[in-house]
């Protein structure tokens, strides 16, 4: 009995809860045992009762011997039972996970050598996966000529002789077995490794697993191995050289609802239309993450009542998963593992992307860049390297990912252990969402005495600090729309302060005291109402960054600022403000400047520009007739990354010479004699090889075919250009050689509005590979749209235009339509800024597409 215990508490134990595949027979399984234990006890009473019966030595005997068969009896059931324990096969949630079993399955059939890869966020279900797997060949009979499958769960920090001792177990070898002697246990069989949660690559040669030395007479050639691993990094999989890979991603919802239902009171969610509702928007919290998922089905499970279901919607709602009793100290310290296996400097890189998830891709950068957190640079595109390379290493870790945009992409249960570290493990972090308050609540400005991080945003007024604020390293007063005034001696009380984010409030101008800040090696004030730069900011002599992009009442700088800021770097005045040419004679005698932005008024200014390091500009010459390329930048360490070209009432041509440029955002408008532009020593595919975003307005430029193979382009907005009567034409001799090449191999969006004589988009058919949405309108004389026939089966393409213009249409192929979704509207409204500045335009169009 006590065996059949022990392994009543076995399979009790790997139950926790699950939904298994073998539910009923487990349940079945662990009742019998159950009433097992009450028939043994029942027979120990009697057995007992039976030695102190005062009765006669015949009558004890009778009942030994009756006691005695019964024991005989039940020991025989009690080892059948015993030898019947089921396995514990967990069910897969998702039809993801179940598509991943397959194609895991279909690689082991194949009678090749595989390393297979099983990679995703913690908690995501990998293990899982690998389980099935290995359930699918031990207790399904699907072995697929296995003599050994070998699981081994790893860890973190597990050694290679540890790894060694659990295969030398599973083989039923001493535990000192060696790298030989496994290998020669193994070697005239064919052999599955199935090797759970690996932080770093494993030496399969030092398991024994493989052998190095094999030759091509070597009889051991016949048998195959498989090694399948699980891992939160993408990375690992490349150095174990795995030849596949499966990426294990969240639930859909309605998947993510059967797996939250299985770990919460059925009965009860279903007993209550207000409960029900409730548990999908707690539901709805766990982002798909099946961790995540059973975690909050568990800590839900015993509340009955519907309102202690609104109580916790309440507090996940103000205060996150903090608030969720057992949900923060059974979730995130599983998933702060990932965390905790990056290295030191991109720990803090990681923990700023959740909490400023609204940030794009290059905001980030920036970021980091500022904070020093990607180490000296000689150039931007070395510090733009060294950052992308900070990021891949975070989204292969599985932390966070971006999209087609560069928008940053975090599981919101990211966000939350982001949050909890910062503010917890040994951070003075705090971060904080303000509703417009009128004033900070006083008991939140006293811990910013010994805090060192301060991110906060949404209020009216900075707290009156009364204390000295001596460890405050980082500030970050962001998004505050109703911020209009900071007073003097709010900076006094930061004196050791390097990093200050003002951006996005309503202040008019910096305090005098901002001299105060005499270690500030930060400072970005863009996108507020400052019309001026105080003079007192050339007491910021530690000053390396200086960001005021999008001030729009800002206009030249005051000669001699910037020039007496020695160790400036990134200098941004982009798109509206400018230095001076004498300024500028000034800073190119600074070996220090890495990248400025800015506008350009004179031909004189942009003379001198060529010979700086540029990253944005805003070219408005009046008398300029063309324009070429090479002249935008200094050759050796330009990284002009946006450009817009606007209201130059002479400009005939561009030449686009000189080597491959790294723009992004290419903005021209307002340019109405711009008829021409020249390729020289370049093509249009390598020139702008980087090229996202493309706007074209209010000029005369006769055809726009160097853009149908840019490789990046993923936006082109073409409008008011009133001549143009065909988009992309293409001589009828080259449009074979064209239409061999891919053809906008990543447009995702389309504009095409105010181009009242455009009667042809094209003179051919024309792939759009990646398109989801084509606005059109007033192109009244457009009739046909040039999709090429036989459109992907999956792909939806969503057309926002007028009813009478979509009705019109002629069609080639009367199945193009089936891919097609209008949707109509009487006018096309747009913010003419945006126009002008594609980098504000990009997110609030793709916020409302």
């Amino acid at each position: 009995m006590k065996h059949l215990m022990a392994a009543k508490e076995d399979v009790q134990s790997k139950l926790d809860g699950k939904l298994l595949d073998n539910q009923r027979q487990v349940k079945v399984w662990l009742r019998n045992a159950g009433e097992m234990l009450d028939k043994v006890n029942q027979l120990l009473d009697e057995y007992s009762n039976g030695n102190c019966d005062a009765g006669s030595w015949v009558q004890n005997c009778y009942s030994r011997r009756k006691i005695g068969s019964k024991a005989f009896k039940l020991k025989m059931e009690i080892t059948w039972l015993t030898a019947e324990q089921p396995e514990i096969k967990s069910k897969i949630k998702g039809k993801k996970i179940v598509s991943n079993l397959d194609i895991a399955c279909s690689y082991l059939a194949d009678e090749t050598n595989d390393i297979i890869g099983i990679w995703g966020m913690g908690g995501v279900g990998k293990t899982t996966l690998l389980i099935k797997i290995y359930h699918q060949l031990i207790f399904d009979k699907a072995n697929m000529g296995f003599d050994h499958v070998l699981f081994i769960k790893a860890s973190q920090n597990s050694q290679l002789e540890e790894l060694r001792k659990e295969i030398a177990k599973d083989l039923h070898l001493p535990f000192s077995s060696s790298q030989q002697d496994i290998f020669n246990a193994l070697k005239t069989k064919n052999i599955l490794l199935l090797l759970d949660d690996i932080w770093e690559p494993v030496d399969l040669v030092g398991l024994g697993i493989i052998n190095p030395f094999r030759d091509d007479d070597d009889s051991t050639k016949l048998y195959k191995y498989k090694v399948i691993f699980t891992t939160r990094s993408e990375d690992v999989c490349t150095q174990m050289r795995a030849s596949k890979k499966i990426k294990v991603e969240c639930l859909e919802e309605d998947e993510a609802w059967e797996l939250f239902k299985d770990n919460v009171d059925f009965d009860v969610i279903e007993s209550d239309e207000r409960i029900n509702e409730i548990a999908k928007q707690v539901m709805n919290k766990s982002g798909g993450l099946p961790l995540a998922l059973k975690t909050f089905g568990k800590a839900m499970s015993k509340r009955k009542t519907v309102q202690e279901w609104e109580d916790i919607l309440s507090l996940l709602k103000n205060s996150g998963i903090e608030g969720f009793q057992g949900v923060q100290e059974t979730l995130l310290p599983i998933l702060k593992l990932s965390y905790d296996n990056l290295p030191k400097n991109i720990q803090e890189c990681f923990l700023y992307a959740p909490i400023l998830q609204w940030l794009s891709k290059d905001d980030l950068l920036e970021l980091w860049m500022g904070l020093g957190l990607i180490g000296n640079f000689d150039n931007l595109q070395e510090a733009y390297a060294n950052a992308r390379y900070i990021f891949n290493i975070l989204e292969k870790a599985g932390l966070l990912h971006s999209s087609a945009y560069d928008d940053v992409g975090i599981h919101h249960i990211i966000y939350e252990m982001a949050m909890w570290i910062a503010s917890n493990c040994g951070r003075n972090w705090i971060v904080e969402e303000y509703d417009e308050l009128a004033e900070i609540p006083i008991e939140h400005t006293k811990n910013w005495r010994f805090a060192n991080r301060v991110i906060i945003s949404g209020i009216k007024l900075v707290p009156n600090l009364s204390h000295q604020c001596y460890d405050l390293l980082c500030l970050m007063i962001l998004n505050s729309s109703s911020l209009k005034n900071i007073p003097g001696r709010f900076f006094r009380q930061m004196p050791n302060l390097i990093y200050l984010n003002l951006s996005k409030s309503a202040i008019k101008k910096l305090p005098k005291n901002i001299k105060c800040l005499v270690n500030l090696q930060y400072l970005n004030i863009s996108s507020t109402d400052i019309s001026s730069l105080p003079k007192e900011l050339v007491y910021l002599r530690k000053l390396q960054y200086l960001m005021c992009r999008d001030l729009k009442l800002l206009s030249k700088v005051e000669d001699s600022l910037l020039s007496r800021l020695q160790k400036l770097k990134i200098i941004d005045l982009y798109p509206f403000g400018w230095a001076g040419l004498e300024e500028l004679k000034k800073l190119k005698k600074h070996t220090n400047i890495k990248a400025i932005g800015m506008r350009v008024v004179s031909q004189e200014v942009l003379r001198e520009l060529s010979c700086l390091p540029t990253t944005r500009l805003h070219i408005e010459v009046k008398n300029v007739s063309s324009l070429s390329f090479d002249t935008l930048s200094c050759k050796d360490h330009g990284f002009l990354n946006e450009l817009t070209i606007e209201s130059c009432p002479k400009l005939e041509e561009l030449v686009m010479n000189g080597s491959q440029t790294h723009l992004n955002y290419l903005t021209i408008t307002d340019n109405e004699k711009l008829q021409k532009i020249s390729w020289t020593d370049i093509s249009p595919t390598e020139h702008f090889h980087a090229l996202k975003v493309l706007f074209i307005s209010e000029c005369n430029l006769a055809s726009f075919a160097w853009v149908l193979h840019l490789p990046s382009l993923a936006l082109l907005n073409i409008q008011h250009c009133a001549e143009v009567e065909e988009l992309f034409h293409v001589e009828e001799r080259e449009i074979h050689q064209v239409s061999e090449r891919p053809m906008f191999p990543a447009l995702q969006y389309l504009f095409l509005v105010y181009l009242p004589n455009l009667v042809s988009i094209s003179n051919f058919a024309v792939e759009f590979p990646q398109l989801s949405y084509l606005s059109v309108h007033v192109c009244l004389n457009l009739k046909k749209l040039p999709f090429k026939s036989g459109i992907n089966d999956s792909q939806r393409i969503l057309i926002n235009c007028e009813r009478e213009w979509w009705e019109s249409l002629e069609w080639d192929d009367a199945t193009i339509p089936s891919h097609l979704s209008p949707s109509h509207s009487t006018k096309f409204v747009y913010d003419a800024s945006m126009m002008k500045h594609p980098s504000s335009f990009r997110f609030s169009m793709s916020e409302q597409i």
